[in-house]
């Protein structure tokens, strides 16, 4: 019996809209991704949880269910260029995963490094997933356990 391997999961730190120009190390790390994710992983979809956007209440997290996710461009003090990026991208709004879902869009802490990583996208979608409005760990857990068979 073969098992069947789970897809990994990954941290990114994103920075802010300049990583889109970056050609240093950080950059070398998001060309990797973005073939990987492109051409090896082939994911259904891309769920990010950002803590740029928090849920409601002791319990709620919310999911993004937009079919085409605006770009959020909640970053500051950069040059005007950044402030007019674009990205052919989709979401997923069928994916609720018992989770409140809302048309949010996609904030920097998604869609730079994404965008960083594949400057074009229009197959993967992507799901951006909130936090919790609190820091209580065993909460977060319990919330990476329900994501969890998404792997």
């Amino acid at each position: 019996m073969t098992a069947i391997p789970r897809a990994p999961a990954f941290f990114i730190s994103h920075g802010g809209p300049n990583l889109l120009d970056d050609q240093a190390k950080p950059g070398h790390f998001y060309n990797w991704l973005g073939n990987y994710l492109k051409n090896e992983l082939k994911p259904k979809a891309i769920v990010l949880i950002s803590a740029h956007w928090q849920g409601e209440g002791r319990e709620s997290v919310f999911v993004d269910v937009s079919e085409k996710p605006k770009l959020i461009y909640d970053f500051y003090n950069f040059p005007r260029r950044y402030y007019e990026e674009t990205w052919d991208h989709r979401g997923s709004p069928t994916s609720s995963f018992k989770a409140i879902g809302q048309k949010y869009g996609n904030d920097h802490g998604v869609w730079v490094p994404l965008k960083r990583a594949m400057k074009s996208n229009p197959d993967i979608p992507i799901v951006e997933v909130s936090t919790l409005a609190h820091e209580s760990m065993p909460m977060h857990i319990k919330m990476g356990e329900a994501l969890a068979p998404l792997r």
